[in-house]
């Protein structure tokens, strides 16, 4: 379980987000949504711990996340970000299997469990024919799932994601977010797309300018007195088995 209490971060001067409060539970999948600078991705960061600056409570499980040491705080966290240079000449593989790495302690070798686990992680996302390519080769899209294979891999009991269908084409992101929505871990995702967010999230928080505008399970969320302010755009809502389809017409 993530639970963040009344968290405000600065840059500088700028609040970019202020008073945010969630809680994301175990073998649960809660989205953060919202528009280009809401503090989605900034939620994100305090939350693994990349900012200093962050005031608030944030814990996880029973532990306050500013008390983990870096190796704690790894095996139990796996992040996948927005975008992720190799600049190393790794394949798939080799990326894959570092996400065993907290696993092991120094210059110990990767035993049979840690290339099994890897392998299940490529055969969950679809890369496992990837495994013998560089990682500079590989489209945006490919790259991206071997990234969520390598948190896959880490066998961490949370899991947070920055985007993770920004490269992917439509079947890839319904596939992906398929398996991140089926995996028994407490899972946080930052989704652009709305539509993707009703359908594989079970609870949702809405971002406006760093603040909390609505939070819940998608029905409750994603309505168009809750959309319309926050987008600046006209929403229509149909319901198709119970989850929420979203139509946009620009004003």
């Amino acid at each position: 379980m993530i639970t963040v209490g009344d968290l405000s971060v600065k840059y500088g001067q700028v609040a970019a987000v202020a008073g945010v409060s969630l809680s994301a539970l175990d073998g649960g999948t809660l989205g953060l949504i919202g528009p280009n600078g809401s503090g989605k991705s900034t939620v994100l960061r305090a939350i693994l711990g990349a900012l200093d600056s962050a005031a608030g409570t944030i814990m996880i499980d029973e532990d306050d996340a500013r008390a983990l040491t870096a190796r704690e705080r790894s095996r139990r966290l796996a992040i996948v970000a927005q975008e992720e240079p190799s600049g190393l000449p790794l394949t798939a593989w080799d990326s894959v299997i570092l996400g065993r790495s907290v696993h092991v302690s120094g210059w110990q070798s990767y035993r049979d469990e840690d290339e099994r686990a890897a392998e299940q992680a490529m055969v969950d996302t679809g890369t496992l024919h990837l495994r013998d390519r560089s990682m500079d080769e590989l489209s945006g899209g490919e790259r991206q799932r071997v990234l969520i294979a390598r948190a896959l891999a880490q066998a961490a009991s949370h899991l947070l994601l920055d985007e993770p269908t920004n490269h992917l084409d439509v079947r890839y992101q319904h596939e992906l977010l398929t398996v991140v929505a089926g995996l028994p871990l407490c899972t946080v995702v930052v989704l652009h797309d709305l539509n993707l967010a009703a359908r594989y999230c079970d609870q949702l928080v809405l971002l406006d300018g760093g603040t909390v505008v609505a939070a819940g399970d998608p029905a409750s969320v994603l309505t168009p007195e809750n959309l319309e302010p926050v987008y600046g755009i006209d929403v229509t809502r149909t319901d198709l088995d119970g989850v929420p389809q979203l139509l946009f017409t620009p004003r």
